[in-house]
């Protein structure tokens, strides 16, 4: 999701004192050079709320170590990071020019600087020997060859929150919970289609109700066979027994 213009986002961070405004990120400082890269949603932190029980959740267990499959430019490596304070936060991101981005929300809040990574590869995660409590994985389709504690035994160990892509893999879901459903809890969960009502709420009361934004349905799609396609979230807690 892309604001419609600079001068609206820098209007809506000046309401909400530059920080996430809503959730349990709120307070959360947002770097200047991050600003055109967030969505309105991030902004007021009611992006993919439909995990904040998940984070909540997870508040009551010691996450000493954080891994993340799929770093993107730092929302959720920042985020975690604030809420858990971790000791540790190793982050592999394909993209090398999201890796100055992580690193700016680190220094812009004071945060630990992560351990960041290039693409995560079933080399590297296979000979994995480093504590890890919470593994994040958003890998667009990489969840079916990167999970699985058959050989990847660490990942018995910890808790995974994954962003699932049916939509590229087929049967990923059901392949997942086969793998999973000995050594973990699952938790399917889905995009909150009423976040569009918080927001518009929020913007209402800001003065801002004609900032313009991508909604439910339209903010997630992928081209397949050169073609836009349209898709949910949808999501897999695998809480370890």
């Amino acid at each position: 999701m892309i604001l419609s213009t600079k001068n609206t986002t820098e209007h809506l961070l000046k309401k909400t004192g530059g920080q996430i405004y809503y959730g349990p990120f709120s307070g959360l400082n947002i770097p200047d050079k991050l600003i055109s890269e967030l969505s309105v949603s991030e902004i007021l932190g009611l992006y993919e709320s439909c995990l904040f029980p998940v984070w909540e959740a997870l508040l009551s267990k010691q996450v000493n170590n954080i891994m993340m499959i799929g770093g993107g430019h730092g929302y959720y490596s920042a985020t975690l990071s604030y809420l858990f304070q971790p000791n540790e936060t190793y982050i592999f991101e394909a993209n090398m020019a999201y890796h100055e981005m992580i690193i700016e929300w680190c220094k812009y809040n004071k945060i630990n600087t992560p351990n960041l990574f290039p693409l995560a590869t079933q080399e590297i995660l296979a000979t994995w020997e480093k504590p890890v409590e919470l593994l994040i994985c958003d890998c667009e389709g990489g969840e079916s060859y990167l999970l699985n504690p058959l050989v990847y035994t660490w990942q018995l160990n910890c808790d995974i929150v994954v962003e699932v892509h049916p939509f590229i893999v087929d049967n990923l879901v059901s392949d997942i919970i086969k793998k999973f459903k000995k050594s973990h809890r699952i938790k399917i969960i889905y995009d909150d289609f009423n976040e569009d009502d918080k927001i518009a709420k929020i913007l209402n009361g800001f003065s801002l109700q004609k900032l313009q934004y991508d909604k439910h349905p339209n903010h997630r799609w992928i081209l397949k066979d050169g073609a836009k396609v349209f898709t949910s979230g949808l999501f897999l807690f695998l809480e370890k027994i």
